[in-house]
């Protein structure tokens, strides 16, 4: 450990298994926290999501971490996880949900599977992660939704993936308000770029993300995400609630 920011604290992360949902686990792990992190056991577009490496880094810190593998689109499932990890972990103060990547396309080509699982996975995946948590955290905690610059402003090739994030920010903005007699805060965090599956040519005029690299957007890293994710969950966050924070370098009001 090197600092304790965030001691006896515990932490819900989606997506720890693969970057950059790996990357918040470890850094909340850093500051003190006990993790709880979720993900598929199915291969995912940015590559397997492998639990295990990221419970052998937290481990090597010292830190808690309670694994399982499960499909934020599978509310009962999750409901099961989440209670389970909770209990084993002493309950539950912050939950910090990792982007979607997602395949560019134009609006005539994309499929309407397409359409419905990227709605799934970026906006329903958001909801039931909530309403799993919720019954668990305590009062004074805070929910962080990372997602990614598409969710405030629109890009060519990306309708499908800035609509659902535009459904998450008001998602978030009236759980904001929900929450409040709780004290949990809820905001959303929005890094430069519009998630992509690397593995797909992004069509000209589009904006790639790729979580996986060093620098998605130039001046900002992986390790810029994190530390806003570690303050948003930090009681030096306490009075901010309902936000939507860009960490993009200046790419929205461009």
């Amino acid at each position: 450990m090197t600092t304790a920011r965030l001691a006896g604290k515990v932490v819900l992360v989606t997506g720890a298994g693969q970057a950059p949902g790996r990357q918040f686990a470890v850094r909340l792990a850093r500051e003190g926290a006990g993790v709880i992190a979720l993900d598929e056991g199915a291969p995912g577009p940015t590559g397997h999501p492998d639990l295990s490496s990221t419970v052998a880094v937290v481990e090597s810190l010292g830190g808690r971490i309670v694994a399982r593998d499960v499909d934020v689109r599978d509310p009962r499932a999750l409901d099961a996880a989440v209670a389970v990890a909770a209990g084993r972990l002493g309950g539950l103060d912050a939950v910090v949900t990792s982007p979607v990547v997602t395949a560019p396309g134009s609006v005539e080509g994309i499929a309407d599977e397409v359409w419905h699982g990227t709605l799934d996975r970026v906006l329903t995946g958001v909801w039931n992660t909530c309403r799993a948590a919720l019954p668990h955290m305590a009062d004074g905690g805070s929910i962080t939704v990372v997602g990614s610059a598409a969710g405030l402003r629109g890009f060519a090739h990306l309708a499908h993936h800035a609509a659902a994030e535009h459904g998450v920010v008001g998602l978030v903005r009236s759980l904001a308000h929900e929450l409040a007699p709780r004290a949990i805060r809820v905001n959303s965090v929005h890094p430069a770029g519009g998630p992509a599956d690397p593995a797909v040519p992004a069509p000209p005029g589009s904006l790639v993300f790729d979580p996986a690299a060093d620098t998605p957007e130039p001046s900002v890293a992986t390790g810029d995400v994190s530390g806003t994710v570690v303050y948003l969950t930090s009681d030096d966050a306490r009075l901010l609630t309902g936000l939507t924070v860009p960490v993009d370098a200046g790419l929205v009001p461009r």
